[in-house]
């Protein structure tokens, strides 16, 4: 079929000092088997040469440039940036030191179009290392619950979709989704309230929009490395935007009484975690998450953290005789 009858889908790629991995990235994007494509690239004024590089893909007639020449100050802001010349009913934001599937947009877009109540479509990521190595997916390490879900049939519903992500971000990377682009801007984009956990919040508020669809498949692969945004900042300011990140979301939307408990007992996992992780800095931001731990009374982090060793063991002795 000829590209002019085809949906414009739109990807917004953004660009800062990973001038190592712009031709894997941009490549597994030019070369993509679906034809109507518009590539608006967002350079945040990377200083390592990475916009002399940028510059090669110029011949490619639906390649945009957008060579900043002062950094916007994040990923989030860069992100809006782009979206902000997008002309397609779907978008992707694919990072720079990401790479896709030749066949990504296809795949993606070909469930999109045939699940109108999908807004979303997101696929399994290959983990791979500075090199491109595959050592891992993120799908691995999915709760069971998410696991069984998707077993049969990949649609994962609005209300279903709240739960996944009030205990994980089960969308872990932006490369790995197609959106329809109306539900980006019903949403006001990704939010600049956060700096590490724009994604996540992004996901949870669309689950008040759209219901979501899964892909086994890989087609996305998520590039681990020192430099990426999570593993530069800091433990207590991600603690921080979780804590951010659930409650807003609580204040902000009006859910029931079962998703609000839904999202506490999470807040509560996800900051336990971090516990576990780094205690030293989980407790820098102690002032911050204790008026909200106090909220989880009779919960295992609450007796864990505020509680006594004789609560704590009660708490899982009860819990397991009603069980």
């Amino acid at each position: 079929m000829d590209k002019i009858h085809l949906p414009l889908v739109s990807i917004v790629f953004t660009s800062y000092n990973h001038k190592t991995f712009l031709k894997q990235a941009l490549d597994s994007l030019v070369n993509q088997t679906y034809l109507n494509l518009e590539i608006i690239v967002v350079d945040d004024c990377s200083t390592d040469g990475s916009q002399e590089i940028l510059l090669q893909y110029e011949k490619y007639e639906n390649v945009v440039l957008k060579l900043q020449t002062k950094n916007s100050g994040s990923y989030v802001n860069a992100s809006n940036f782009g979206a902000s010349f997008v002309k397609g009913a779907y978008i992707l934001f694919a990072q720079c030191d990401d790479f896709a599937e030749l066949n990504q947009i296809e795949t993606l877009l070909n469930i999109a179009q045939n699940n109108p109540s999908v807004g979303v479509v997101f696929s399994k990521s290959n983990l791979v290392d500075e090199n491109g190595i595959v050592f891992a997916n993120d799908f691995t390490g999915r709760e069971r619950s998410f696991k069984n879900a998707i077993k049969n049939n990949g649609l994962i519903e609005s209300a279903m979709m709240k739960e996944f992500l009030s205990f994980s971000c089960v969308i872990p990377n932006l490369s790995a989704a197609l959106i329809k682009s109306e539900l980006f801007k019903q949403v006001n984009g990704l939010s600049n309230t956060y700096f590490v956990l724009a994604d996540w919040a992004f996901w949870l508020d669309l689950t008040e929009k759209t219901n979501f669809y899964y892909v086994e498949k890989p087609l996305n692969y998520f590039r681990q490395h020192g430099t990426t945004i999570r593993s530069s900042i800091k433990m207590t300011t991600q603690i921080i935007e979780v804590y951010k990140m659930f409650y807003g979301h609580i204040a902000t939307y009006n859910l029931s009484s079962s998703q609000i408990k839904n999202i506490k007992i999470g807040a509560g996992a996800v900051w336990f975690s971090y516990f576990v992780e780094n205690k030293k800095a989980w407790f820098k931001c102690f002032t911050t998450v204790l008026p909200k731990i106090r909220e989880l009374e009779n919960s295992a982090l609450y007796y864990l953290l505020l509680g006594t060793k004789k609560q704590l063991v009660e708490y899982f002795y009860n819990k397991t005789s009603k069980n």
